[in-house]
């Protein structure tokens, strides 16, 4: 077993993607709500940053499962 890699299933990289989308916007909201007041975001914009990579990360992921069923590929394991 590769210990650098975690198998999940690709099924649920739609619902993932749509869900740190959504947790995007939403701290971006916080964040322009709390520079308005007047409060330091730095917390929340490190956050932002992180989910912003994941974001990547699950689209790239997506991106890749996609091409592999247009293969034919999808029931073999990327190694």
């Amino acid at each position: 077993m590769d210990r650098l890699h975690t198998k999940f299933e690709n099924t649920k990289l739609s619902p993932w993607c749509f869900a740190v989308n959504w947790g995007i916007i939403t701290l971006q909201q916080k964040i322009t709500e709390m520079e308005k007041l007047g409060l330091n975001p730095t917390y929340d914009l490190r956050q932002l940053e992180q989910l912003q990579d994941l974001e990547r990360f699950l689209q790239t992921s997506w991106e890749t499962w996609m091409s592999r069923m247009e293969t034919g590929e999808t029931a073999q394991e990327v190694k």
